[in-house]
């Protein structure tokens, strides 16, 4: 069985994953927290990455709960074990393939996955072992991102990947499902997960100046490599043309730009 993602990254990535995602993910682990994780709550969180939602779900859940990440990258894993945890429980951190978890049927009272879903190579497959590890009234959560359209600096920086730096559309788009709600609604469905609550979750979040963010950012992504391929000058234009077709959300000395995903719920 094929048990790789689509989303993986190399030693340096996740440094710069855990910096720079952080700040436009906030919203939206906090959102996927409150809807799955009550106190004193076993979670699991699936495809971890460096461990954003782990450790908020630890907050949640209290002294009286416990907490385990688990990803396929073990470069991840180790970026999410370096991270200082100011939590009340002490995670656990474990190398596993979602499609393939490591846990007992119905160990966890919550189990939850934080951008990861779109990225399984069998999405039915994985949501089915999610659950199958939930306890019965357990709650699985997801967040998906919405259609790119819905996110305008993701829509602008991926077309400057796309147009200027050879990316692959394919690679480069993956985040974001085709079909949007649609998609995200048969994977559960297929999964054999019928109830499912899909909500639109939007949050304006403020990120730093363009040309000194992107860079950065575009450090964490696996599909980046062609922008650093570009000479200096390439890479400025490149950066001053995303700076004005984002001109429009500009706000201090940053930008302040809408993104959207979806939060899927569904109870066992």
């Amino acid at each position: 069985m094929e048990e790789r993602s689509g989303f993986q990254v190399g030693v340096d990535a996740p440094f710069h994953y855990e910096e720079q995602v952080a700040i436009f993910m906030a919203p939206f682990v906090a959102a996927l927290v409150a809807a799955g994780v009550k106190m004193g709550d076993d979670v699991l969180d699936v495809a971890c990455g460096t461990g954003f939602a782990t450790r908020a779900a630890s907050n949640a859940t209290g002294p009286s709960g416990s907490v385990i990440g688990s990803d396929l990258n073990p470069s991840m894993l180790a970026m999410a074990r370096s991270v200082e945890e100011d939590t009340p429980t002490t995670i656990d951190w474990h190398e596993a393939s979602a499609l393939d978890l490591p846990f007992s049927d119905h160990r966890f009272g919550s189990v939850s996955c934080q951008q990861g879903i779109q990225f399984f190579p069998d999405v039915a497959a994985g949501l089915r072992e999610m659950a199958r590890v939930l306890q019965p009234g357990g709650v699985l959560s997801a967040s998906v991102w919405a259609p790119i359209e819905q996110s305008p600096f993701f829509a602008t920086e991926a077309e400057m990947l796309i147009d200027r730096c050879g990316s692959d559309p394919d690679v480069s788009l993956s985040a974001f499902p085709v079909g949007g709600e649609l998609v995200v609604r048969n994977w559960f469905e297929s999964a054999g997960l019928r109830s499912v609550t899909i909500e639109l979750v939007e949050a304006v979040v403020s990120l730093p100046p363009v040309s000194e963010y992107v860079p950065r950012h575009l450090k964490a992504l696996p599909w980046s490599a062609g922008y650093f391929e570009l000479s200096e000058h390439d890479q400025q234009i490149a950066l001053a043309d995303l700076t004005s077709r984002l001109s429009e959300f500009e706000s201090g000395d940053g930008i302040d730009v809408p993104f959207r995903s979806y939060l899927a719920t569904a109870t066992v």
